[in-house]
């Protein structure tokens, strides 16, 4: 499901007479998410995400512009006629439901336009490939073996056994159940008893003028499949339940309330709930901010796997920029409800097409400097940190401008006494962590609320003044007045 957000605006209506103006929360947003890629949202508070999701969800309507599903314009369709799974931050769950009715809950009154079926045929051909064979001994050593601490047969561990086994209904499991195994012969009357209904059932259908395919979908006279609009059946619904809670692996926990899960289990069961009904959307509203750190990191990479097996269009919005760089094929950043920039994450990382995009991705965020490119080099403080450069685009003309000159924390290379090219920055903490060692700096042209930068954890560094090096693919320069981005290239090749 490809899906366009076409000059999108939202305007949340001020009060004039209390003095309260009106809020643009989006503005002229334009976005297409492929077919079944998982996209983020990314963007600080308040920048418009959420309010992007609900207009995707149809919770809130656009003051203008225009959503499509594929080429199905659903700008002004319901949420629930849109075919969307939402998952909320604070995952509500009902908490007097097990997750079983938790996850079941949103089919209860759920009507599908579907084709009739011979469920009894169906059923009757399964049950005969399942004993047929001498198939049936499986069966029995596995009802057999369905034991807690005595030797006798739990029946409820063996219904259960047999239905994550075959991934039938419970009711079926229940038939499997009460077979008598102790001989062929009770088997093979079981299967002819079988064969006879299903020909008895078949005839009763033919003369009602219907005939059965190979899927048990009932053909009318023309051979075509007959449409029906109707609730799910219990079997129909345990089987979409059991599914799901194997997908996101809680399986186990189905019988279990809210309260007696992790935080992490709540997400995944949340996350079940919104794919239960197989939509064609999912969305997911900042999904992993209740986590602590490590079940965030965790939980991120099931969302990532459940999405791939899907493939369902995934759309997720976040203010965490390595959460949404780690997951998504497609990042779109946001501020101030305007689209600032789109594409693969580590594009967007390696070339900022403006200063909040460079500052928004990257941890430990980008060093931010007060510039000046002159005499085709670039300085900041008088120090020349890169040379045999010159402007491109429309700045290619000047000759001398003041820039930001913005520096990522893995672009500087220590050199002590280094007497060339570099920056000279006053090191006032360092910390160590595995191979690397992050060092916070201070500069006297800093506009960084701190600089921080990131080197071997091998190099001797104490606590004094440097000069470092710079990779001059690690050096972004943007307009002091426009913030966008300034390109440059070497001339010395």
């Amino acid at each position: 499901m490809e899906i366009r957000l076409e000059n999108i605006n939202k305007i949340f209506k001020g009060d004039k007479k209390k003095g309260v103006e009106d809020t643009i929360a989006v503005s002229n947003l334009n976005i297409k998410v492929n077919n079944g890629e998982l996209a983020g949202l990314l963007g600080p508070s308040g920048c418009g995400k959420s309010t992007t999701l609900y207009m995707i969800a149809g919770l809130k309507e656009p003051s203008s512009g225009n959503i499509f599903f594929d080429k199905e314009d659903v700008t002004h369709l319901v949420p629930e006629k849109r075919g969307i799974g939402l998952v909320f931050q604070n995952y509500a769950l009902y908490p007097h439901m097990s997750v079983y009715k938790n996850i079941a809950f949103p089919l209860t009154n759920l009507k599908v336009l579907t084709f009739k079926q011979s469920i009894k045929v169906k059923t009757l051909e399964l049950l005969i490939s399942l004993l047929d064979n001498d198939k049936y001994l499986e069966i029995k050593d596995l009802i057999n073996s369905s034991t807690l601490d005595s030797k006798k047969i739990n029946k409820d561990l063996a219904l259960r056994n047999l239905i994550n086994k075959y991934h039938i209904s419970p009711s079926f499991a229940k038939t499997l159940f009460s077979l008598d195994y102790s001989s062929k012969e009770n088997i093979n009357d079981v299967i002819i008893k079988a064969k006879e209904d299903i020909n008895k059932e078949k005839e009763k259908l033919s003369n009602k003028g219907f005939s059965i395919d190979n899927e048990y979908y009932l053909l009318d006279q023309d051979n075509k499949r007959i449409e029906e609009k109707r609730k799910l059946s219990k079997d129909e619904i345990d089987i979409l339940v059991r599914d799901v809670a194997k997908l996101v692996q809680i399986e186990e926990q189905l019988d279990k309330k809210p309260k007696e899960l992790s935080g992490g289990q709540q997400q995944r069961v949340a996350i079940a709930r919104a794919l239960v009904k197989k939509p064609r959307v999912l969305l997911l509203d900042e999904p992993l901010s209740n986590l602590d750190a490590r079940l965030r990191i965790k939980t991120r990479e099931e969302i990532r796997r459940i999405q791939k097996e899907t493939g369902i269009t995934t759309i997720f919005v976040t203010h965490d920029q390595e959460e949404a760089m780690s997951i998504c094929d497609d990042i779109f950043v946001m501020n101030n409800g305007k689209l600032m920039q789109e594409g693969k994450p580590i594009e967007v990382y390696k070339d900022p097409k403006n200063l909040f995009v460079a500052k928004f991705l990257g941890t430990p965020p980008i060093n931010v400097f007060k510039g000046e490119f002159k005499d085709n080099a670039i300085f900041v403080d008088n120090e020349k940190i890169l040379d045999n450069v010159t402007l491109t685009n429309e700045y290619e003309d000047k000759s001398s401008l003041e820039v930001y000159v913005a520096i990522r924390p893995e672009g500087f290379i220590f050199e002590d006494n280094n007497e060339t090219l570099g920056l000279s920055l006053k090191v006032n903490e360092i910390s160590l962590s595995g191979k690397e060692q992050t060092l916070i700096c201070s500069h006297n042209q800093r506009l960084s609320e701190q600089i921080k930068i990131v080197i071997d954890g091998d190099n001797p560094i104490s606590i004094k003044e440097y000069r470092f090096k710079i990779k001059p693919n690690k050096i972004h320069l943007f307009d002091l007045k426009t913030e966008e981005r300034i390109y440059f290239k070497d001339i010395s090749k």
